[in-house]
């Protein structure tokens, strides 16, 4: 088994079949990959709301990769154990008006920075929120031609935002 590394730079945001694979590796290696967070690193510690506001939004959901699988054919069901996700100490949520599945509620736009402790974050203090980091985007190369948005899921994966997965 080989051990591999692969920095985030240069993500892209969309699926896409014909796009070259950054790094090839056979099965049972071992990928350790560099990742940045959804807004393609625009979003940084300190930004202000209207500094947000002017994110590309073509660029949410950054990927890095795509990473080939030597012997793997189209079809084929891969099997990806993700061993470890760390944080690099720092996060952000927000609210865009009229997005989400709370659209109807929230109709101001919100922007938060989060300050992230190893296992906690206590940016929200006195409360101690724990931290469960996980992949909220994943996927394989879409059978189809073309490129596709990440937003919505796929039978190749996607935005699933499914911790337990």
């Amino acid at each position: 088994m080989a051990e591999h590394f692969l920095s985030a730079e240069p993500t892209h945001s969309r699926w896409n079949r014909a796009l070259a694979p950054r790094l090839t590796i056979a099965p049972g290696d071992m990928v350790h990959l560099e990742c940045v967070d959804s807004s393609g690193a625009q979003v940084r510690p300190g930004m202000t709301l209207s500094e947000f506001l002017k994110v590309d939004r073509g660029r949410i959901h950054a990927l890095t990769g795509p990473i080939f699988v030597d012997s793997a054919e189209p079809g084929d069901a891969l099997q990806v154990d993700v061993l470890e996700v760390a944080h690099k100490g720092w996060g952000w949520s927000s609210v865009i008006a009229g997005f989400g599945f709370l659209k109807e509620r929230f109709a101001e736009p919100y922007l938060f920075h989060w300050e992230l402790d190893g296992a906690v974050s206590r940016s929200l203090t006195p409360a101690a929120v724990p931290l469960a980091p996980f992949c909220g985007v994943m996927g394989v190369a879409p059978a189809e031609d073309g490129e596709l948005r990440t937003r919505p899921p796929g039978v190749f994966g996607g935005n699933m935002d499914v911790r337990e997965l």
